[in-house]
């Protein structure tokens, strides 16, 4: 598997015309489309306000409960030059809420438009706040302090003390719509442009996936059982930051606050940390808690007491994701060599919020959800259809498998609007399709993403040469028996069948580096016979090796026979074991999990597993 860093945006495009971009909201929010996606693969089409009709029974639903600001300001100088402030984040007071309430003066990091335009002084301009009392005249100013990356803070203050900011924002400030409208924001805007539940104050652009909910759909929603918990991500300015470089590892991630209560975190831990997810910024939070639980508690393990811990210690980065698993030093191997459950995630959290005795979790986080990712915590999407190589896309492409063309030429063949204002979808997660996904009801997990510069297979190991009766005629090397050259030495091989008592058959995930079939699903159990060694001790070896278990002795031969493929020919001796004994796959493996038939079934020639599976399976179990 190529590391996400590593992934071509160009990929990622498709054609969008004009046309399809819907500049306007519908008239009824939840009178738009809605195209569904199954677990399966499987795309239909359907109306917002059936939503209820698709949400997983007795599941949780999270909603991001940001309030879009009128973060446009427009300053004329004494030239009549006319320059533009766009706040994007407090500088000082840095939170949010301090800086709203605050009187006077703030400081907020900002995009200038025209900045040549104003090389020093102050831009001034007189607004009328009016109230119960009436109307006041009041003089807003502005300068600039300094740079922050980017932005450029400026300092703004007023000569009314008696007003906040959140005030003279709503006085003088216009509401900010995306630039691919390609037009001025209305007075409807102010109203079709936030979400119904929206709360607290502080984005800079609509969480879009939520415009189509109305009071009458959340009400179904409560009517089917359905939980309802919010949080906050600020989203900023970046959401429409095109990815300007060809690999993805050139873009950077805008930081984005985020605000989780308690009580959001108790639900997540009754719903076995799995939740429907409202939105692209609810997932990134989700997804972003379950680092934040993993830095708490490797912190932990390394000794550190819980309040001190500091917000900006919780900072996910960009690239965190990807390097899980993959151990630095030898002291990260030492504290985490594991990958922490979800659920262990969440109870760290909680665990620092009681130290501090805080009700929420407030930090940033600058998370990239790419393909090559592992959900942790979402299992359904509501989102709306994305730009063309955007970093939304890219998260879609990861929760769906990479399977996100089919859904958007089905969107674009059956007149879905598409971005902000456009139409809806729900998206399921195919754990099937993640490899190395955690899941606590089936799901067995190992610690490391591919690492080629660890791991690889040996060419010149040796191993015996067979007839096919199974009798040693001779030796070769790994790398000969795989060359694919003419004759191709028959070796033999072991392939353990593990079935659990409900029937369900354990398969592992063959790691990237691989030198055959890498990054595919594969029999349980399944590796060569050393030199010298027979048969029984190479299957016992293998599977204490792979998976953990330590008895075969129930295991029973079913067949025996030859499989060749372009590189290699084996003698197979495959067996079969049923154990209640769960299996724990090395790290040698990719992870692994139980199969029920049916699923195996749906996947057969989609190359989801080996050739040589596909082969046997269909071979041995369905006769």
């Amino acid at each position: 598997m190529i590391h996400p860093k590593h992934i071509h945006i160009h990929d990622y495009n498709y054609p969008l015309p004009d046309a399809r971009i819907a500049k306007y909201p519908l008239p009824q929010r939840d009178a738009s489309k809605l195209l569904t996606r199954a677990v399966d693969g499987s795309i239909a089409e359907d109306t917002f306000r059936h939503l209820p009709n698709y949400l997983p029974q007795g599941s949780l639903m999270v909603f991001n409960n940001t309030k879009v600001i009128q973060a446009r300001l427009h300053f004329h100088k004494h030239t009549g030059a006319l320059i533009e402030v766009f706040c994007l984040e407090p500088h000082a007071p840095v939170d949010y809420q301090q800086s709203f309430a605050t009187r006077g003066s703030v400081e907020w990091t900002c995009l200038v438009g025209n900045l040549k335009k104003w090389k020093e002084g102050c831009l001034e301009r007189t607004i009328s706040v009016g109230d119960a009392t009436g109307s006041r005249t009041v003089v807003l100013r502005a300068e600039r302090r300094g740079t922050s990356g980017t932005g450029h803070i400026i300092r703004f203050f007023w000569d009314d003390p008696s007003l906040s900011w959140a005030e003279v924002l709503d006085a003088i400030g216009e509401l900010p719509i995306p630039p691919y409208l390609n037009r001025q924001t209305e007075e409807s805007d102010l109203r079709t442009y936030q979400t119904v539940y929206s709360k607290i104050k502080g984005s800079v652009a609509a969480p879009t996936a939520g415009l189509h909910f109305t009071p009458s759909v959340l009400r179904a929603i409560d009517d089917a059982g359905i939980e309802r918990a919010e949080l906050t991500l600020h989203v900023g300015a970046g959401t429409f930051k095109p990815v300007k470089s060809e690999e993805i590892e050139g873009h950077t991630m805008h930081a984005e606050w985020i605000a989780v209560p308690r009580s959001v975190v108790e639900k997540l831990l009754e719903h076995d940390a799995q939740c429907v997810a409202v939105g692209t910024t609810s997932v990134r939070t989700l997804e972003s808690l379950y680092y934040i639980g993993k830095i708490i508690a490797e912190k932990e393990a390394a000794g550190m007491a819980l309040s001190d811990i500091t917000a900006e210690d919780l900072h996910v980065t960009q690239w965190m994701p990807y390097a899980e698993g993959i151990a630095e030093t030898k002291d990260a191997e030492t504290l985490c060599p594991e990958p922490l459950a979800p659920a262990d995630a969440l109870k760290a959290i909680l665990r620092y919020l009681d130290a501090l005795q805080l009700g929420a979790l407030a930090t940033s986080t600058q998370i990239i959800i790419a393909p090559g990712y592992r959900f942790h915590i979402v299992r359904t999407i509501i989102t709306n259809f994305h730009q063309p190589q955007s970093t939304l896309l890219l998260l879609v492409s990861a929760f769906v498998g990479g399977e996100w063309k089919p859904v958007y030429d089905f969107a674009l063949e059956h007149d879905f609007r598409f971005l902000s204002y456009g139409d809806s979808s729900i998206l399921n997660y195919d754990a099937i399709t993640q490899p190395n996904t955690l899941n606590p009801a089936n799901t067995v997990s190992t610690n490391s993403l591919p690492h080629p510069a660890i791991h690889h297979d040996n060419p010149s190991e040796r191993l015996p040469v067979v007839d096919v009766e199974g009798t040693v005629t001779g030796s070769t090397t790994r790398g000969e028996a795989h060359s694919g050259t003419a004759g191709k030495p028959l070796h033999p091989v072991v392939h353990l069948h593990l079935f659990n008592p409900q029937g369900e058959l354990f398969l592992q995930h063959r790691p990237a580096w691989k030198d055959i079939q890498p990054d595919k699903w594969d029999t349980g159990v399944g590796g060569h016979v050393d030199w010298g060694e027979d048969i029984a001790t190479a299957l016992a070896r293998e599977a204490r090796e792979e998976i953990g278990i330590t008895d075969v002795s129930q295991a029973e031969l079913l067949q025996k026979y030859v499989f060749e493929s372009a590189r290699e020919r084996e003698l197979v001796h495959v067996f079969r074991l049923i154990s209640d004994v769960p299996p724990h796959p090395s790290s040698e493996l990719d992870g692994g999990r139980f199969f029920s038939q049916q699923e195996i079934l749906q996947r057969m020639g989609t190359g989801f597993f080996t050739p040589n599976f596909e082969q046997e399976y269909t071979r041995i179990f369905l006769k």
